[in-house]
Order: structure tokens, then sequence, then C-alpha cells
């Protein structure tokens, strides 16, 4: 990966424009179709996959697409906790080798419906905004993971069903900490699949799933679970454990409005005194997909709000002189969820976000066929 072998072996205290190292400080937390381009799936320059094996045979074509339930095990979980997921992959005419893969993350009202099944607390049915992504990117011949982090812990929508919220997630900081290891479980998951090439994975989130794209692709994941165990561990009703060496890395990630203050998982401070590794950088390209009458927005776009993550990104790259992979597009009258919601989104006008939906998808299909397909 562009970044992650180089600069997460820096773990002593650097500062940012050679400054000594202070102590970090919390700012507060931050609350929380199908017509698209014809982009080719096939990589047919004969580029090696990791599985030994050329481009994609020029005859294999998709037949169809399959849903299947699937279990990540607690093995791979920090937390011992088994997850739940939707695996939504393409049904070839031949053996294809490895494949690119995406994992698909959900926001604050779940992955799946609500009513119980056989295999849980909510529906088996996805969210429609979940089932259309997953079928687009299967029929791009990608595999897509789309665990589902509220149904393993017993509800479905954290906004109708609040009650049903275990004391261990019930509070913001508790779930972006929860997330980080069920990403971490179901990314070592998606990487052992035999038809995924572990090389060319992508992740893409929508609002709290935004944010734990962007934590996905953070330099110091595991210094920033350290740094909140040393610090602000009392504050919550977990406990938070190491994530084991060895986690897969993305090659990309696209995060429809996410909150970047990340409810106090990562500081936000910005000082020239505050250590670099307590700031963020993206170790993979990183594309932000706002809205601009979002309040959401405020810890991303220097130009609509703070823009803290935004300028810690751009002091951590100068003062290791490395890529600044972070690159934020926010649409204009545009508001939250105007993937799933459309005109109807929250905030925004009507047209602002029917044309930031059009937009961003145009942009969110571009960059993972860039990164993922070449």
């Amino acid at each position: 990966m562009i970044l992650a072998r180089t600069l997460a072996k820096s773990t002593m205290c650097v500062a940012v424009l050679a400054v000594g190292c202070v102590n970090e400080t919390y700012a507060p937390d931050e609350q929380e179709s199908k017509n698209w381009p014809n982009f080719p799936i096939a990589d047919t320059d004969g580029g090696a996959d990791s599985g030994g094996g050329g481009g994609l045979d020029p005859d294999a074509e998709i037949l169809g697409v399959e849903t299947l339930d699937v279990k990540i095990p607690l093995s791979l979980h920090a937390q011992g906790l088994e997850v739940p997921a939707k695996l939504v992959r393409p049904v070839w005419s031949k053996p294809v080798g490895a494949r690119p893969a995406m994992m698909v993350l959900h926001g604050s009202g779940g992955l799946l419906k609500d009513g119980k099944s056989n295999n849980g607390p909510c529906s088996d049915q996805m969210e429609s905004q979940f089932s259309t992504w997953s079928q687009r990117l299967a029929e791009f011949g990608y595999t897509v993971l789309l665990p589902s982090s509220y149904s393993a812990r017993g509800f479905c929508d954290k906004h109708t069903q609040a009650d049903k919220m275990p004391a261990t997630f019930d509070a913001n900081t508790e779930q972006i900490l929860g997330r980080i290891y069920d990403l971490d479980a179901a990314s070592r998951y998606l990487c052992d699949l035999p038809e995924v090439d572990c090389d060319r994975m992508g992740l893409l989130g929508f609002s709290q799933g935004g944010t734990m794209t962007m934590i996905g692709l953070h330099w110091q994941v595991e210094h920033a679970l350290q740094y909140f165990r040393d610090n602000k561990a009392g504050t919550v009703d977990i406990e938070v454990p190491d994530i084991k060496p060895g986690r897969p890395e993305f090659k990309v990630g696209i995060a429809y409005y996410p909150g970047c203050g990340f409810d106090g998982t990562v500081p936000l401070s910005t000082s020239n005194n505050a250590a670099a590794e307590n700031k963020y950088l993206a170790t993979a390209p990183l594309f932000i997909l706002h809205g601009s009458d979002d309040p959401l927005v405020e810890h991303c776009s220097t130009e609509f709000g703070a823009g803290s993550r935004q300028i810690q990104a751009g002091q951590v790259a100068s003062a290791m002189n490395v890529e600044d992979l972070y690159d934020i597009t926010v649409y204009p009258d545009a508001g939250h969820s105007f993937d799933s919601a459309g005109a109807k989104a929250d905030g925004g006008t009507a047209e602002g976000n029917v044309a930031a939906k059009e937009e961003a998808l145009k942009v969110a299909l571009e960059q993972i066929h860039l990164y993922l397909d070449n």
C-alpha cells in the first residue's frame, strides 16, 4: 500500500514541523437506478493477480449475482464477537481467479430492514441503498462484503431502536470503537476468500459507515486504540483491546457524508505542538463526498468548517514527506444522506440533492475502477 508499510513503522513520537511532543487533548464529540458509467470489468492487460493467474479471461462473462448470508467468525474479532454479513458476488461463466473486492459499511440506519428473521433480530433483507450498491458493484465483477454491525449487537436501526442497544454500544464513541474491531475482522475475512485479490480491496461507507471508511484508512489505527485506552478508557463501557498485527490494507476509500470528528476516538487538534501520530492521515486515496448543508461536514472541509482532518492530513504528509491522499468534494445545496434519500435528503434542496447523488456516483465508480481494476 502507498503509505501503510512505511508510516506504520513510525510509532515513536514524531512532532509536526519538528516541534516537541506534548499531551493531546480532545475536542468535543461530534454528532454523528442503474444509470452509472459503463466501466470495463476486465483486467485484460495481463496484470498479475495475487492468486497467481494473469488478467481476466476475455471470454469470461458475468451470468448473474448471488447474495449469501455469512458469519464473520468471532476468532477474527478482537472483542470476540461474531458479525453477520451479506456476501454479494458475481457468478462467472468460467473460473477467473482472484479478483478485486469491496467492503460496504452501513450508516446509523443499519444494513438490514426491521423485522425478525431466523438469522437474527432484523429482516434478512438489506435496506434498498445497500441492495442497489452491492448489486451494482457485483455486476462490475467485484466481490462485495457488507458486515452488519448493528444486528450483531441485537438491533437494526440506531434511530428507531435505541432502547435495544446494549450498554457497550449505546454511545457514539463506543459505536466507533466497536466498529473498528468489526472492520478489522471483516477485512481479514474478505481477504481470506479464495476469489478475492487481497491487494485490490476497497472501502465504501455512508454516514457513520463513511466515518469508518476514513478510520479504516487511518495510518495510526493501532496507536489510536492505545492512546484512547491510556487516556479515555474510563469514559466507555467496553474494553479497548489491541488488534492483531497483519491487518489487510485497502487500496481506495470512498466516504459518503461522514462525520469527521470520529466522536473522540482520534484527537482533533491541529496544533503544531501536537504529535503527528495523533493526527489523521489516509494510507490510500480517500475521496470524501459531502453536502454543503450537512453539519457533519464541519471537521471534513476547511472551506465549509474547521476542516480539522483535512488540516491534519496536510500537516502529517508534510512532516513525513509523503503524498497527502485526502480528497474532498462538497456539493452545493446538498444535505445529509443524499445518496439514499435523493431529493428528500436531510437539508439542502431537492435539486441540489439529486445533482449531488448523480455526480457523487460518477466520482465513486470512477475512483473504484481506477484503483482496483488497473
